[in-house]
């Protein structure tokens, strides 16, 4: 059943948390070794966070404490899983927007995680015409000048990244701002939202926002790694 205090437990969680301990009538359902029968909690049976649903029924089992307590993941790199911290992955390639619409929805208090303020805040610049990204994380263009820069931008990004992922970033809410093409697959979230308006609009904002040359490379980059990842998942099976 995990952390109370997360926000999927509220609304119809408690009606629904009933329903489930009567339907099994307050008996485990897992039985593992230090069971004690008697059912006071409600088991994810497909966890959360390997993609089962929070509210369906089929997907609920009762559970004494023991057992429930049992499947909890406690490696503490995942314990953004239980955190009461809302992480939204915003993701898109460079010059979509994406910092705007986080300036858009963002409150105060909430954690922002994007690699151009941090950089920016550090004394870097926030696009170097001369830099072409090679790995993901750099995709955008989006690097200060000089590689000691880089490394203390990278650090500290890296370091609130650590801090969502053990749940220790203590606030309710946090975004983290991603122009890799394979974002979800590296970042903690609970939300993603891609801002991709198509190519067309993104060079488009690109050239009205006087971005360099290589931002058109940059963003056909991007979109080629979106798609081909895109095709990689839909031809995977499970045999």
């Amino acid at each position: 059943m995990g952390n109370q205090t997360h926000p999927a437990y509220r609304g119809p969680w408690p009606r629904i948390r009933r329903t489930i301990l009567e339907r099994d009538g307050h008996t485990c359902q897992i039985r593992g070794p230090r069971c004690t029968t008697i059912a006071t909690h409600v088991d994810h049976i497909i966890p959360v966070n390997s993609g089962g649903p929070w509210w369906e029924p089929d997907n609920l089992r009762a559970s004494c404490r023991n057992c429930n307590l049992t499947r909890v993941n406690r490696n503490p790199q995942d314990a953004w899983k239980q955190s009461t911290t809302h992480i939204t992955l915003i993701v898109g390639p460079p010059g979509a927007g994406k910092t705007t619409h986080v300036k858009t929805h963002a409150k105060p208090g909430d954690l922002i995680i994007d690699y151009d303020q941090i950089a920016a805040a550090l004394g870097g610049e926030l696009a170097n015409p001369n830099h072409n990204p090679q790995t993901p994380q750099h995709i955008g263009g989006h690097t200060p000048s000089g590689n000691a820069l880089h490394k203390a931008t990278m650090s500290a990004r890296n370091a609130l990244i650590k801090s969502l992922r053990q749940g220790k970033s203590g606030v309710k809410k946090a975004w983290i701002i991603s122009a890799n093409p394979k974002a979800e697959s590296m970042f903690p979230f609970h939300e993603v939202i891609v801002i991709d308006p198509g190519r067309d609009v993104v060079l488009g904002q690109v050239k009205k926002a006087g971005r360099p040359s290589n931002w058109v490379q940059l963003v056909d980059q991007w979109y080629f790694s979106r798609n081909r990842n895109a095709s990689e998942s839909n031809n995977s099976r499970e045999w």
